[in-house]
């Protein structure tokens, strides 16, 4: 039973979400989640929860710092990390960061004796352009590669990080002190599935960040095609973004407003279950030509969708892709309308969406975040 402080940036709800959640249901004595919203957030706030023995007993957060510039954003991250880890008055046993810059804070930690072990839980890997800047990018893989090899335990999130970080940064087994894979995962046995017949028979899902590399644009460009052959077809769109208003202005001007309904951010991840369950199928269009983040790591929407019950369209991007298809827990498919209209038309059929509603739960289990964290924790 360990002092656990687990630290991250972040948009919507992810893996730290659900550590917090297993770990306090395990009721250990200290459990500290801090978090930080990403650069392109509407706000620039940080937040923190502090709970003993499974308990809720604090927490904040501070004011919008959105004014501020870039550089100055982070330095206000560390000096409200470093205040609320030391607030506490706990030596922390594990200090698990969830990015490379979050990893190097927990190293100062580690230095002054307030955290006995640094682990780092890679989320993403991105080559190349990950900032516009060079420069930018520069710093993110020093960042990186830094957390990498200072941690005492590496945690992959797909086998794919460990090779393209060989292969683009030079990193061998040696630089690791230790390494493993912990995916992404589900509570599949929370998550109440929905039947075919209690579904929503016309609607696709699309959830995450809104970013043009996420790809909603190609399945709105679908619609019209979808349409010929089912006019009740609809796009429930969960997430905001930077792109949100773009993709409102697309909507507007095909006239497809009644068709693409807009649902914003879910904070609940059990309400964000239930209205992706309910859904006939589930989109992952990754554009292979923006994604340099998808292809490296274990995009945790697909999961999502399939412990849903809800099979899956997805571009080629993510490891599992070819996996998922295989076993008819989805379909790959190309960046192209037609092609995406007709495979959407295909899993909306509905004997083979009974089929691929079955087939995706069971391809879930395997990620029960239950096994998962019970090897670790």
């Amino acid at each position: 039973m360990k002092n656990v402080v687990i630290v991250a940036h972040k948009f919507l709800p992810q893996m730290d979400d659900e550590l917090v959640f297993y770990l306090n249901s395990k009721k250990y004595p200290h459990v500290l989640h801090i978090y930080h919203s990403f650069s392109d957030a509407k706000d620039r706030k940080s937040f923190y929860k502090y709970f003993k023995n499974g308990e809720l007993i604090d927490q904040a957060e501070t004011k919008d710092y959105s004014i501020l510039p870039e550089p100055f954003l982070y330095m206000k991250e560390l000096w409200f990390t470093t205040f609320w880890v030391l607030k506490k008055r706990v030596v922390w046993d594990d200090y698990i960061a969830m990015d490379g810059l979050c990893a190097n804070f927990g190293l100062l930690f580690k230095w002054f004796g307030r955290v006995k072990k640094l682990i780092y839980w890679a989320v993403d890997f991105v080559p190349e352009k990950r900032f516009s800047s060079g420069w930018k990018n520069a710093i993110y893989h020093q960042i990186n590669m830094n957390g990498n090899k200072s941690a005492d335990e590496m945690w992959d999130l797909s086998p794919r990080m460990k090779d393209a970080r060989k292969k683009y940064l030079g990193l061998k087994d040696s630089d690791y002190k230790k390494i493993k894979v912990v995916p992404f995962g589900m509570w599949t046995e929370r998550i109440q599935n929905a039947s075919y017949e209690q579904s929503e028979k016309n609607t696709i899902v699309f959830m995450g960040h809104l970013l043009p590399k996420q790809g909603v644009q190609l399945i709105i460009d679908a619609i019209p095609l979808i349409k010929k052959k089912n006019k009740k077809i609809k796009l429930k769109i969960i997430g905001t973004g930077s792109y949100e208003t773009e993709l409102k202005k697309k909507v507007k001007e095909m006239g497809l407003e009644e068709e693409c309904i807009f649902l914003g951010k879910i904070e609940s991840m059990e309400d964000m279950e239930k209205e992706i369950a309910k859904s006939a199928i589930a989109v992952a269009p990754y554009v292979k030509s923006l994604d340099t983040w998808s292809y490296y790591a274990d995009p945790g929407k697909v999961k999502t969708y399939l412990a849903c019950g809800v099979p899956v369209l997805l571009t080629d991007i993510p490891w599992n892709a070819k996996e998922i298809e295989q076993c008819e827990s989805g379909i790959i498919i190309s960046e192209d309308p037609k092609d995406i209209a007709d495979k959407i038309l295909l899993l909306l059929n509905a004997k083979t969406n009974q089929k691929y509603r079955k087939n995706a739960h069971n391809y879930a289990k395997q990620f029960n975040y239950k096994e998962i964290f019970s090897k670790i924790y």
